[in-house]
């Protein structure tokens, strides 16, 4: 089961005819090995387990294992950006609870949230044939991750200094919405890692069309400043689910290499039924807008609220969501688009049993063993 052959077993008794059950130790805890979940683009395993000694949901955890840098800047970006998200504790920020080494791999144990990512969302504009959420939920899930930015933008020592930290990889991989209507923000301490993979590794075009969209295009200031590449790609992911469908229609041949340019952002925009304002708000957020005055993510927090449904509305979305993809999917009609579609790796979900993706979570979070 993925990387359990890498780490120190340890040995517990079993009754006869019982599930047999997989122990190991790392970092100084045991753990028990639930489910391999699978891999991210990047290469990166994903295992759920259950940390043995401790109560409750916080048992449950995600243990990433990590691709180690060569080039000696990479490493010490990796380390100093995990050192911070160590510290980090904000509740649109998903928790990195601890950093553990054996051998040569390394390990990152994350805090389990039930949920989706937002690109599995995203997928299922074709199956329900309309976007897959609506105007105030999507304002709401931007309003929420334009949050967490900020929390990252703004983080300064004791004397005041800034951090200068950035996410740097703002894209509906890394956007987890719960059932409940919480919506946290992945992968942060993880940049280096992603890029020894996406150098190391053969990519698919799907990745490649990934990066180079929520890339800051060339007609922005060559020298943008700090968080402003998270804020374009942010403004992406809010152009891409107010469509209800991804840009890859929208994108020229030179978008591929430069980004989105002027005229594709206004042609994606021109047959969308917006609110008053949010328009030129998205604008703004894509760099292209009337405004000189370089937007942060508070100001674009503050400009969503308006527009946004709130948590109770962003749940009874996705509820909504779920039962209309329900009554129109059956085991023989799923379409390969769904299937196929790239990304980090599906979560738990109750789609998962739908889609036949091998999941391990129902609905309300709590893992099914069976």
């Amino acid at each position: 089961m993925s990387f359990l052959y890498e780490l120190p077993p340890v040995r517990r008794f079993r009754l006869l005819f019982t599930r047999r059950r997989a122990f190991f130790r790392l970092g100084g805890g045991v753990y028990e090995a639930l489910r391999f979940l699978g891999y991210r683009d990047t290469r990166e395993e994903l295992l759920l387990a259950r940390r043995e000694g401790v109560q409750g949901p916080e048992s449950l955890c995600v243990i990433e294992r990590l691709h180690r840098p060569g080039d000696s800047r990479l490493r010490q970006v990796l380390a100093w950006e995990l050192a911070q998200a160590l510290h980090l504790r904000h509740p649109g920020l998903l928790r990195l609870r601890r950093i553990a080494a054996h051998g040569e791999g390394l390990y990152a144990v994350h805090e389990y949230l039930g949920g989706w990512p937002l690109d599995a969302v995203l997928r299922l504009s074709p199956l329900v044939e309309h976007r897959a959420l609506p105007v105030g939920a999507a304002c709401q899930v931007a309003a929420e991750v334009a949050e967490a930015l900020h929390c990252l933008h703004t983080r300064a020592d004791a004397r005041g200094r800034p951090w200068n930290l950035a996410h740097r990889d703002v894209s509906p991989s890394f956007i987890w919405l719960s059932p409940d209507g919480r919506v946290k923000l992945t992968g942060f301490g993880t940049w280096a890692s992603r890029q020894v993979a996406r150098v190391t590794f053969r990519r698919a075009w799907r990745e490649l069309f990934r990066d180079c969209l929520h890339r800051v295009p060339r007609w922005e200031v060559p020298r943008s400043p700090h968080g402003r590449e998270d804020l374009h790609s942010l403004g992406v992911v809010l152009l891409e689910m107010l469509r209800g469908r991804p840009l890859w229609d929208a994108l020229s041949p030179e978008g591929w290499k430069w980004g989105l340019s002027l005229e594709e952002v206004h042609g994606s925009l021109r047959w969308l039924q917006l609110p008053h304002g949010l328009r030129e708000l998205l604008l703004d957020a894509l760099g292209c807008g009337p405004s000189e005055r370089p937007m942060t993510a508070a100001g674009f927090r503050d400009a969503l609220r308006q527009y946004a449904c709130g948590q109770s509305g962003l749940a009874r979305a996705l509820l909504e969501l779920e039962a209309e993809a329900s009554s129109r999917l059956v085991p023989w009609d799923v379409p390969r688009a769904v299937l196929d579609a790239p990304g980090e790796v599906s979560p738990p979900s109750p789609w998962g049993r739908i889609f036949d993706l091998g999941k391990v979570v129902r609905f309300d979070g709590k893992p099914d063993l069976r």
